[in-house]
């Protein structure tokens, strides 16, 4: 089981977004894992969501934020699917953390037998349900598992990936995207680095850490690859958090910036993982 190192700090952050609360994020007991402390219960967690400017849950809305996160989404999408497609041709998914069901209704669309766990969404749409370990998912098996910027959200993290793995078939495929504090982005924007997200974010990922957590839970990598997309959204919201003038500009810049750093060391400021199991 993971544990912080009390004395290790990574960094300070304060919840840009909407409280203005601080927080930690330290180092755990695996290395390059990090995690946010105090870290909120699962019922405190709540209200850190209520937010129309959440767009995850509230995407439908005007405004320049909105466009942009639709328009990378779309983009995104046809990534997404050649990447699902290309790795299993069985054609039944779980999406865990589906949001709106953007992805999860697309799949669908596309001859998928789909359906997907999120805890804020599951009233609000069919096929969606409001926890991975709800016992009407016990006697099911999937071909494709995918987790799009959504591991890092959850609080019993060991618990969650053996989960997968238990629903997960044989010959399946589970993949994993999350933020890389590594990146060039990160490092630049430090504190501000849109993509802690804290206290929603409740783990932070480097590529080295999020092959060893899913590796010591019965998983083999068989792949990674960039986003290299969300080097800008990131950016963006970065630069909103600053106040800066001229954001699209500078997010435009610091996002190339940090995707041409990365054709050489490889931290790119997101990254999508492919597993399959190994026992």
């Amino acid at each position: 089981m993971f544990h912080v190192e009390q004395k290790e700090i990574h960094i300070e952050v304060i919840d840009h977004f909407l409280t203005k609360e601080k927080f930690k994020i330290q180092n755990t007991s695996v290395s390059g894992l990090l995690q946010t402390k105090p870290a909120p219960t699962k019922e405190d967690i709540v209200k850190y969501y209520k937010s129309e400017r959440y767009i995850s849950h509230n995407s439908r809305k005007n405004g320049l934020f909105f466009f942009f996160y639709r328009f990378l989404r779309n983009i995104n999408f046809y990534a997404k699917y050649r990447l699902l497609s290309s790795n299993n041709k069985n054609r039944n998914a779980l999406d865990f953390g589906s949001g709106e069901g953007y992805f999860l209704n697309k799949l669908k669309k596309k001859g998928f037998n789909a359906c997907g766990v999120d805890s804020s969404a599951a009233s609000l749409y069919p096929n969606v349900h409001k926890s991975i370990f709800t016992d009407q998912l016990n006697n099911q098996k999937f071909s494709n598992i995918t987790a799009w910027h959504s591991i890092e959200h959850v609080h019993e993290l060991e618990k969650t990936i053996s989960r997968m793995y238990d629903l997960l078939d044989e010959k399946g495929t589970l993949i994993i995207a999350v933020p890389n504090y590594l990146s060039f982005d990160a490092r630049y924007y430090k504190s501000f680095w849109a993509a802690y997200d804290v206290p929603r974010h409740l783990w932070h990922f480097d590529k080295k850490s999020l092959k060893e957590v899913f590796e010591n839970k019965g998983f083999k990598l068989i792949k990674s690859s960039p986003m290299v997309l969300d080097a800008y959204y990131v950016s963006l919201l970065s630069e909103t958090y600053k106040k800066s003038t001229f954001k699209i500009i500078k997010s435009i810049f610091v996002g190339t910036i940090s995707n041409t750093f990365a054709l050489f060391t490889k931290e790119y400021s997101s990254n999508i993982f492919v597993f399959k199991k190994s026992r």
